[in-house]
């Protein structure tokens, strides 16, 4: 996970490899990327879109993996069972908008232009990557959290 969106721990989570590199923010690289007049922009752009795509599969790890949040979800909340599905669906989108993110950096390794010409897309990601991190946290709100009514 980036250090913008520090991975939670749950009981019964096990088998997420650790960070590749914690002081790296993805997210951080990716915004500096786009925003910088510099010679170092496409380098960091290339760099936060490496970095994102392990922070996405560690993600997925720790959701979707063995014991993971999303089944610990569906067992002992069975009424969130199509947040998690949409969640997964989410992680398909963002893991292929990565791809192809990442497939295109590579080809324009050498073309700024072409590189510059991404820059709608990797902002359309971020704004995809922000929206499901928003989701995941609302499910862990919502499985966690127990109305004991008798309030008014």
């Amino acid at each position: 996970m980036s250090p913008m969106y520090p991975a939670p721990t749950y009981s019964g989570v096990t088998g997420v490899p650790p960070a590749s590199s914690p002081a790296v923010d993805a997210l951080a690289l990716l915004r500096g990327g786009l925003a910088a007049k510099n010679a170092d922009w496409a380098e960091q752009l290339r760099s936060g879109l490496r970095q994102l795509r392990a922070d996405l599969h560690e993600h997925i790890a720790a959701t979707e993996g063995p014991d993971g949040l999303y089944d610990e979800v569906r067992r002992s909340e069975p009424r969130l069972a199509c947040a998690v599905s949409r969640l997964r669906r989410e992680h398909g989108r963002l893991s292929a908008m990565l791809d192809d993110l990442n497939a295109g950096a590579s080809r324009a390794k050498d073309d700024p232009a072409g590189l510059s010409s991404m820059r709608p897309r990797v902002r359309e990601l971020l704004k995809q990557w922000g929206s499901h991190r928003r989701r995941d946290n609302q499910l862990v709100y919502d499985a966690m959290a127990l109305d004991i009514g008798g309030q008014d």
